[in-house]
């Protein structure tokens, strides 16, 4: 997840990342309230006032943003369900929770616990509205207290992967006992909604109104979330069921601290891996082609290994009680083509990407149809 973001904070054991898209929103938001909202409503204030106004009200919702997903994480963790980290985009968030196959009740008071925050913090920024004497104070209150509740309302809707719609999965997983028949039902009434909200977008700015890139946003969003949830969901229904011992592989080529770069090129060719172990009596860490330097052909039998060697405490590990999904998500994150299978500090074999996309394939067309 961080290759699409860069952790901020950690906060009650939970890693928080701001998704890279976040700059260009809330830049957009706050010129849209420093030139349009604040003004048309609030008069007297300088454009650097406005500005200020603009860029505190953007900074605060970013907040509430947070809070909203921190409540979902915290009903987690008290439903004792480990979250990894929370991906934050300017209109929402994504808590990663390794284990999909949540209990219908767990799903769904999770899933109510951010609308519910919203609604009572958007009551909060009311009373802190009505009772104020400030003006900038009142006007980024009035912002605000609108778009909690509003935010709590809209994520109500019984669209995955919208709070609501976490809560019609839940139901139905009640009913069909079935998390992959729940999540395929639910995705296809997200995706349904996010295509029509970014209909509804196209149409609005056709008809001239800048709004309606929100709705195109949104809805995009929406639709893209609920069909990878889906396929996520797929994919773990296969692949847990699937041992590391099934699909581990020998080492594929070791090379040791004295090797060179000419050593790794000529691997590379032998086996068409781009990772490798490196080992001298005992597991140093790996080497991996794509993110090493490139070199010219003359520099090959100069650059030694250690250099370029990732440490064993970076290196992503598993063991033969581990499963298949466990080591693809692991490979995933590391952008490595292979991690290691360990039995206490002994590597005794590899899984590789390759041999679980191949496994999955065949998985996917054959017993699926």
């Amino acid at each position: 997840m961080g290759k699409s973001g860069h952790r901020i904070f950690r906060v009650f054991g939970i890693d928080v990342y701001l998704h890279y898209s976040w700059w260009f929103i809330f830049i957009l938001v706050a010129y849209q309230l420093a030139t349009d909202y604040f003004p048309t409503y609030y008069g007297g204030f300088s454009s650097n006032g406005y500005w200020l106004l603009g860029v505190g009200a953007a900074v605060l919702l970013f907040v509430s943003i947070l809070l909203h997903e921190l409540s979902h994480s915290l009903v987690a963790n008290m439903r004792k369900l480990k979250v990894e980290k929370i991906m934050l985009f300017f209109f929402g968030g994504v808590a990663s929770i390794p284990q999909e196959d949540v209990e219908p009740v767990t799903e769904f008071w999770m899933a109510l616990a951010g609308p519910l925050f919203s609604l009572a913090f958007g009551g909060f920024l009311y009373l802190i509205h009505v009772t104020a004497t400030s003006v900038p104070v009142i006007a980024i209150t009035g912002y605000l207290w609108t778009l909690n509740v509003g935010v709590a309302l809209f994520n109500l809707v019984p669209a995955y992967p919208l709070d609501g719609g976490r809560v019609f999965r839940a139901l139905l997983m009640f009913y069909y006992k079935d998390i992959t028949v729940a999540t395929r039902i639910a995705s296809k009434g997200g995706r349904g909604f996010g295509g029509a909200l970014a209909i509804m977008g196209v149409l609005t700015l056709f008809a001239g109104a800048v709004g309606g890139l929100w709705l195109i946003f949104i809805g995009g969003f929406i639709w893209y979330v609920a069909k990878g949830s889906y396929e996520t969901v797929v994919i773990k229904s296969i692949l847990g069921k699937v041992s590391v011992k099934t699909i581990m592989e020998k080492k594929p080529g070791v090379l040791t601290p004295v090797d060179h770069y000419s050593d790794i090129v000529a691997l590379y060719k032998k086996t068409e891996h781009t990772t490798f172990l490196v080992e001298n009596k005992k597991f140093l860490g790996v080497v991996d082609m794509d993110k090493m330097p490139k070199v010219g052909r003359d520099e090959w039998n100069n650059l030694p290994v250690l250099p370029l060697l990732i440490p064993v405490a970076r290196v992503p590990k598993v063991t033969m009680k581990d499963n298949a999904y466990d080591a693809l998500r692991k490979i995933e994150e590391s952008e490595l083509s292979l991690i290691p299978v360990v039995s206490g500090e002994n590597v005794i074999g590899v899984v590789t990407r390759r041999k679980i996309m191949h496994f999955l394939g065949l998985e996917l067309k054959y017993r699926m149809g």
